[in-house]
């Protein structure tokens, strides 16, 4: 533990490639990479960046789904001491353009093409809107003009040495985390690369992992979860993790079986899938023992039908992009599973929690309820040339998630739910008003309200709430199409609400989304809302 307060997240890879060579480090479907063949890519890549002219503090983003690749970019860039900026492949070229942008990025990585898509198009695109994008860097076959291939990249830096950069893991930055705030408009947490590594270490604490587990990886290596437990965790631990691009059910047992899995981490979502899979007895899943859950609140009985029925040591944890990167409160292993089912955890090691009243700031006793603060190593620096918004969620040390939980007698935390206005669907937080800013002005909508309604499999689905203008009728099948090409799919409304009036408040001013008669309330009643699927 020690050696991790002063190693930068470059030196992982580089620990691992000394210590264990010969081991394979990842597997990317037909393709796998030792340790030391891992390091020896990220090394050359590092080379050849640093010769065109990419230095220390420089932004890189990466814009790529799961793969080797992914992983030898990003330790990369971590051994020249440039700072990340993570854009989800999932992402449209509007959301890709404002991380770009704000974090004034000189490259960005990405695929050629992946799932139907043209990348490279896309960034060409955008290029003239973004001045300080100078490097193109494209994994796959491509012939436009002023793209890097990957692999010449690679080649290039081969047989050349790395100079080593000097990194200050406490105060220099390793990665920008971008999570919506409360207008829909990123913000981009800066994480440091003690903080990097050190959650990834602390994940381990959850499950007892070690060199000797063996990871599935669908989670986004891009979002804070994806980016400490599978991204970093194995190879600090110098585990080896099997990688997949998504997260498709009966894939995921195939992977298992064929690779003989230990851990899985994955949101409520993914293990609610995997139970209710009509395939799930073909396949032996028996090498599962352990794994994690985060990214929304599981349902009740949920880690209990796990363990019952799956055999698997299942726990939860609280964390945000703001700390970590993703990790808060943690129940160290092994715990009962009476406490897995109740609570999220205890504070990880050398940080602390306070429930305060939410208005006050006032510390709440044990047992009462108010909004979860934090701080320790973990808390980000701040958000990235946003100091307004720095100052509204550090204040005094201490940062407020809008998060309410109650702190319980044996230490452990329980956690109830958000006090800010999202939705989390599946894990993937979002923003109401990103997307009614996209409707209001839809010609056949008069007013629009986006809340939750309850899902069962995703936690909650995305409802549009419509007035329609006069004589106009609207389908969810258009809002839908009006979308697609404007915001990643999951951020599609689920289903679609009409109405002739909204509740309003006390004043007749804001409408009343939330309570008894609230606007969540009147949709979820309504059987005759259009959804997109049965669940």
């Amino acid at each position: 533990m020690e050696d991790l307060k002063t190693m930068p997240v470059g030196q992982v890879l580089e620990r691992s490639a000394a210590e264990v060579p010969d081991k394979i480090a990842v597997v990317d479907g037909v393709k796998s990479v030792t340790y030391s063949a891992l390091n020896s890519m990220a090394n050359s890549l590092a080379v050849s960046l640093a010769e065109i002219g990419l230095k220390k503090g420089d932004r890189i983003a990466i814009y790529m789904p799961n793969s080797i690749e992914f992983m030898a970019a990003f330790y990369a860039i971590q051994k020249l001491g440039i700072i990340v900026a993570w854009v989800n492949p999932i992402s449209r070229k509007k959301e890709a353009r404002f991380i770009l942008n704000n974090s004034e990025a000189r490259a960005v990585f990405i695929f050629s093409e992946w799932d139907g898509r043209n990348y490279t198009d896309d960034i060409l695109n955008l290029k003239n809107e973004l001045p300080g994008l100078e490097f193109i860097m494209a994994v796959g076959e491509n012939k436009s003009q002023g793209v890097y291939s990957f692999s010449d990249l690679i080649n290039s830096g081969m047989e050349k040495t790395l100079t080593s950069v000097d990194i200050d893991p406490k105060n220099d930055l390793s990665m920008l985390l971008y999570t919506s705030g409360t207008t829909g408009q990123p913000k981009g947490a800066m994480i440091t690369h003690y903080a990097a590594v050190r959650a990834g270490w602390e994940y381990s604490l959850g499950v007892q992992a070690s060199s000797e587990d063996i990871f599935i990886g669908f989670l986004p290596m891009s979002h804070s979860y994806g980016c400490g437990s599978i991204l970093i965790q194995p190879l600090l631990l110098q585990a080896t993790v099997v990688l997949m691009d998504r997260f498709e059910v009966e894939k995921a047992f195939q992977i298992i079986e064929q690779h003989k899995i230990t851990l899985q981490l994955g949101a409520a979502t993914h293990y609610i899938l995997e139970l209710n899979h009509k395939s799930r007895s073909k396949y032996n899943l028996s090498s599962l023992r352990a794994g994690l859950i985060a990214g929304m609140i599981a349902p009740e009985g949920l880690i209990t039908r796990v363990e019952k029925e799956m055999g698997v040591y299942l726990t939860s944890f609280w964390g945000a992009s703001e700390v970590g990167p993703g990790l808060g409160t943690i129940c160290p292993y092994p715990s009962t599973l009476e406490i897995r089912e109740k609570f999220i955890g205890l504070p990880v090691s050398d940080t602390r929690i306070r429930i305060v009243e939410p208005v006050t700031h006032k510390e709440l006793g044990d047992g009462e309820i108010g909004e979860l603060t934090t701080n320790g190593w973990h808390v980000m620096q701040g958000y990235w040339k946003n100091p307004d918004e720095t100052r509204n969620q550090i204040i005094d040390g201490w940062l407020h998630m809008g998060d309410l939980a109650s702190k319980e007698e044996n230490g452990f935390i329980k956690i109830y739910g958000r006090s800010k206005d999202l939705i989390n669907r599946g894990g993937y937080k979002i923003y109401p008003y990103e997307l009614e800013c996209m409707l209001v002005d839809h010609p056949k909508i008069e007013q629009v309200c986006i809340v939750a309604t309850p899902n069962p499999v995703l936690g909650e689905s995305i409802c549009a709430c419509v007035i329609p203008r006069q004589d106009q009728t609207v389908t969810l099948e258009e809002i839908r199409k009006l979308m697609q090409d404007q915001i990643a799919p999951h951020k599609l409304p689920d289903e679609l609400c009409i109405m002739e009036d909204f509740p309003k408040l006390s004043g007749g001013l804001k409408v009343k989304k939330f309570g008894p008669g609230g606007l969540a309330e009147l949709a979820e009643k309504d059987e005759k809302r259009e959804r997109i699927r049965k669940d």
